[in-house]
């Protein structure tokens, strides 16, 4: 599970900067966003001194990226009330994303000094020490929320991480387990299944995948791990049809792309579709090497050697003395040459 930390610490920067709202971006979710702030801001109109009200508009403004605007409304709600948790919880947020994980730390250990029975408190305080690779205390933080509600999948989750960052993976297993069993829609825990069991037990890995696009239906990553596992085990139509959801999500997902080409070309020998997948990929990302190799060989492939040698030259311009566009040339002279 090691190869996939880096998702779950995406997840944890997420996560530390949210009170109430999601830690992914839902489109139909924001569309309202508008309104919700009229709201709020009528609110506070009719209760300026309401701490509870400016902080709830300072966690809008943090979920829509308006840091300044957060700041100033979570700090206006302190000089109201400097014990309110939640406000403080809020700030610690900001100075994460502000670079201060230390100042954050010391607002959480103010928070738990307050109320030693505040779960959220120390959830937090062992995401932030995760990230900070500071792996006793967070063990202590998330030992407390056991002892507070010994069925937190959050918990649970963190403690996987943490063991799996120290390359215990039996127990981050057991532990990711532990979470589902406790939150069958943790995302987060089902997709570091789905991981784990990727080699192992792929048809299990894809169970898991999906139960995590239940939670997410338009998880991206989720979504590319189910279209690769049915990719590596041979069945290219099922692949398919997973990168074209994805391609429903964003038209411009240039790995869908790819990997369409790549399935067309390499498991149903579908050269025409391959190489306008290849196309389509390129003209996105204008530097994507792979995309250049596989269109070259999609074009040796039919017969089109001239469109071949110009874009094996072009991977070689971007990747300098790629062993596999020196062998596309060196074939094509052969080619040449009879």
């Amino acid at each position: 599970m090691k190869k996939y930390f880096l998702a779950s610490i995406c997840f944890l920067l997420l996560a530390i900067v949210s009170c109430n709202h999601t830690t992914t971006k839902d489109s139909s979710k924001l569309q309202g966003a508008d309104s919700v702030l009229v709201q709020l801001n009528e609110n506070i109109a009719k209760n300026p001194a309401d701490a509870a009200l400016l902080v709830k508009r300072a966690d809008y403004y943090l979920s829509v990226e308006r840091m300044n605007d957060a700041l100033k409304d979570v700090n206006d709600a302190l000089k109201l009330d400097p014990v309110n948790k939640e406000g403080n919880l809020l700030l610690s947020s900001i100075d994460i994303l502000d670079g201060k994980p230390q100042q954050a730390l010391e607002i959480l250990n103010k928070v738990i000094a307050h109320d030693p029975d505040y779960k959220q408190a120390y959830l937090k305080k062992a995401k932030l020490c995760l990230i900070m690779k500071d792996y006793e205390n967070c063990a202590q933080a998330v030992q407390k929320v056991f002892q507070l509600d010994p069925h937190n999948a959050d918990a649970y989750y963190l403690k996987g991480v943490a063991l799996d960052e120290n390359k215990e993976a039996a127990k981050a297993l057991e532990a990711f387990q532990k979470a589902v069993l406790y939150d069958p829609r943790h995302y987060d825990a089902l997709m570091q299944l789905g991981y784990a069991n990727s080699k192992s037990n792929p048809k299990m890995a894809i169970d898991y995948f999906n139960n995590a696009l239940k939670v997410i239906p338009t998880s991206n990553e989720a979504l590319y791990n189910v279209g690769m596992l049915y990719q590596e085990n041979d069945q290219p139509k099922k692949a398919l049809d997973i990168y074209a959801q994805m391609l429903k999500v964003n038209p411009n997902n240039k790995l869908a792309l790819y990997n369409s080409g790549y399935v067309n070309m390499v498991y149903l020998s579908k050269l025409k579709e391959s190489y306008d997948f290849f196309t389509r990929a390129i003209t996105i990302d204008s530097l994507f090497t792979d995309a250049y190799y596989n269109r070259a060989y999609c074009s040796e492939l039919k017969g089109d050697f001239k469109l071949a040698r110009e874009d094996y030259n072009k991977v070689l311009k971007l990747r300098v003395n790629d062993e596999k566009a020196i062998s596309g040339l060196n074939r094509l002279d052969k080619h040449r040459s009879k």
